[in-house]
């Protein structure tokens, strides 16, 4: 009877949702005939403006909504390829057709050629907002392949805009899924653009790491020589990065001995050679050095390579420099200066600028100025760009929501709706059946409204998690994007100043920005630590624990003993979070104040009390118990208290302190 009731309910709801279709409305044969016509004329080259216009013109008398969807799509294809100006017109009217003919999959592939063609006319916005639905709907549909694409597409205008954390959140993903998928291409691309990411974050080492694993995926792609030799070189700009000169240009003359590298790809053969040039100039080694810089600078006129042309003018006139021609150096950098303002290419200007305000002091701070200026007014359009991409993301995941919402609402309906008719049914079994069943279809209905009272808790315990989730994720956005934003911006004209006011070689001043780089490192450590996922997702926690006592450079100065003998893939992500703020409070104490030499840190689980026993002790100079507690303290002791724990401190002047915290684990 239950399921019969279901099946029924079931039913009368989906066929009220139906909305009908013309599927089967007959497409008239001269209309059909006209539009082949002008196709077939198109795509044997022939006025093809004026053929696609006339072609859209028939296609929108179709009454067929799924014949008219595919017809469009053919027309967004071809006036996408030519880069028709009547491109929107087309592909605003498939759209329509697909949302309302409910073609998720069409609909995701129209919004996929829309970001090429606003990434095509520099819309980097557009382009994000298109790309962005499209790989929502790739994702509702379970298409991983084409999901995966968008999502690098998003991140590949996410790093030119330098939104380089949202661009890495999301080249993670590509990565897993190309993995998943064995698309070796795509994996490579994105283990490239994370290289990238991550060169411009100043995390090299990491970037070197993305940029092996490339070549990795490339050993399981056919004809990728190219790709190995652009990989190289990325490889040579990341050790030159870190003025590791003889491994730069070892990766360089990787570059160059690819097979044919001059006439299959100019364009990387003068960059690498030019790379290769400037790296000897660093090393002192000048044989060769300006012919090579002459050559590739050739080469990029030849080819037309605007921004290649302003960066060897750049670096030739650090060559004259060097030598100590300092008109010609100037010569070059004003050509190259020149260069770059007549393609827009901001990085060379700003190079230009600082380049002729070393070599011109008496100039120097008209150029400084300049660069100041240019440079400030960059980071405030960058930080635009970077602020819509998080108003699209966040409208997204508002959808979404509201999709989740309706979805509830539905279930819902449905629900009461079943109930409503297991009562009646249940009043109808009253009738005719024995006073014994009534009592059991009553316990029954009971059990029901339990359940059902069950879940919505559930629901609203979910919904209260999320939102502390969500308040995390958004402290450390403000962290990363705002404040770090903001130290860097600081630094940077302090760094100006220092031009400006003709400070060399001031070594206080040098420390202070140094001492600024690393509260933007450890800020940005902070927002990554923040993030929802970091103790769900990350790596094992145990290997956290590692990277926190190595990143504060315990065992270099302390001897240390580690005994961790807790399976932490049980334990919730709130105790973890706290356990390692605890520790990483306990260990800076112990460096900024206990004078120890020996340090020991130990966790295990008592499984009789069902808690977590945390001891650290060291044989450090001790505190008196009637000494007021610090702010380190403190923080210990309320993390402790937030998750219902206890603690026990043992510490007396000259006798070393031990700190024993045992969290429940319930």
């Amino acid at each position: 009877m239950k399921h019969y009731t279901y099946c029924l309910v079931g039913f009368i709801f989906l066929f009220s949702c139906q909305s009908p279709k013309n599927d089967n409305v007959e497409v008239d044969s001269k209309l059909r005939d006209s539009i082949l016509t002008y196709l077939k004329k198109f795509d044997n080259n022939s006025n093809k403006e004026i053929n696609l216009k006339r072609t859209f013109q028939f296609v929108k008398q179709i009454k067929n909504d799924s014949l008219q969807i595919k017809y469009l799509k053919a027309l967004d294809y071809r006036a996408l390829n030519e880069g028709f100006n009547f491109y929107k017109s087309i592909n605003d009217l498939a759209r329509k057709k697909a949302e309302k003919y409910n073609d998720s999959l069409s609909l995701a592939k129209l919004y996929w050629n829309l970001g090429d063609y606003n990434l095509n006319s520099n819309k980097a916005d557009e382009a994000y907002y298109a790309y962005n639905e499209a790989q929502y709907l790739y994702n509702l549909k379970g298409d991983l392949a084409n999901y995966a694409q968008i999502l690098y597409n998003q991140a590949l205008i996410q790093s030119q805009a330098k939104d380089f954390t949202g661009a890495e959140v999301n080249l993670i993903r590509v990565v897993e899924i190309s993995q998943n998928i064995k698309n070796f291409s795509l994996l490579f691309r994105a283990y490239s653009l994370l290289a990238t990411t991550n060169y411009n974050l100043r995390n090299l080492d990491v970037a070197i790491k993305y940029h092996n694993n490339a070549l990795q995926a490339l050993g399981k792609v056919e004809d990728a020589d190219i790709y190995i030799a652009a990989t190289f070189n990325n490889l040579g700009n990341v050790y030159e990065k870190q003025e590791k000169y003889d491994l730069a240009i070892k990766n360089y003359r990787k570059t160059l001995s690819t097979k044919n590298i001059y006439e299959r790809d100019p364009y990387l053969y003068a960059m690498a050679l030019d790379n290769l040039a400037y790296n000897r100039l660093e090393t002192g080694e000048l044989q060769n050095v300006l012919p090579d810089m002459e050559e590739a600078l050739n080469i990029r006129k030849r080819i037309n390579h605007l921004a290649g042309i302003s960066i060897s003018q750049i670096h030739i006139a650090e060559y004259y420099q060097f030598k100590g021609n300092i008109s010609k150096a100037v010569e070059f950098a004003e050509i190259a200066n020149t260069t770059a303002k007549s393609n827009n290419n901001n990085r060379d200007i700003l190079k230009s600028w600082k380049l002729l305000a070393d070599l011109q002091p008496e100039n120097s701070y008209a150029y400084t100025s300049s660069y100041i200026d240019l440079s400030d007014s960059l980071q405030v359009e960058e930080r635009k760009v970077r602020n819509k991409f998080e108003r699209i993301r966040f409208e997204t995941d508002e959808v979404m929501q509201r999709a989740e919402m309706l979805e509830e609402e539905r279930t819902i309906i449905f629900l009461i709706s079943s109930l409503i008719i297991i009562i009646g049914s249940s009043v109808f079994v009253f009738y005719i059946q024995r006073s014994k069943n009534r009592a059991l279809e009553l316990e029954r209905d009971q059990k029901i409204a339990d359940e059902k009272i069950y879940e919505l808790l559930l629901i609203q315990s979910a919904r209260k998690d999320e939102g502390k989730r969500e308040e995390r994720d958004r402290i450390a956005r403000e962290l990363h994007d705002n404040i770090l934003t903001e130290l860097y911006a600081n630094r940077m004209n302090l760094m100006f100043y220092k031009y400006k006011t003709g400070i060399k070689g001031d070594e206080k001043f040098g420390k202070l920005t140094d001492n600024l780089m690393d509260v933007e490192k450890q800020i940005r450590n902070l927002s990554h630590e923040l993030s929802n996922t970091y103790f769900d997702e990350h790596k094992e926690f145990g290997d956290l624990i590692q990277d926190l006592l190595h990143k504060l450079q315990l065992e270099r100065s302390h001897q240390l003993t580690v005994d961790d003998s807790v399976n932490w893939s049980m334990i919730a992500s709130n105790i973890k979070m706290h356990t390692y703020r605890i520790l990483q409070e306990t260990i800076m104490n112990i460096q900024k104040h206990a004078k120890a030499s020996f340090v020991f840190i130990k966790f295990s689980l008592n499984e009789e009390a069902n808690e977590i026993e945390f001891i650290v002790k060291d044989n450090g100079k001790g505190f008196s118990s009637n000494k007021k507690p610090g702010i380190g303290l403190k923080n210990i002791k309320s993390r402790v208290e937030d998750i219902n724990g206890k603690i026990s401190i043992d510490s007396k002047q000259g006798s070393g302190t031990k700190i024993s915290i045992f969290i429940p684990i319930n």
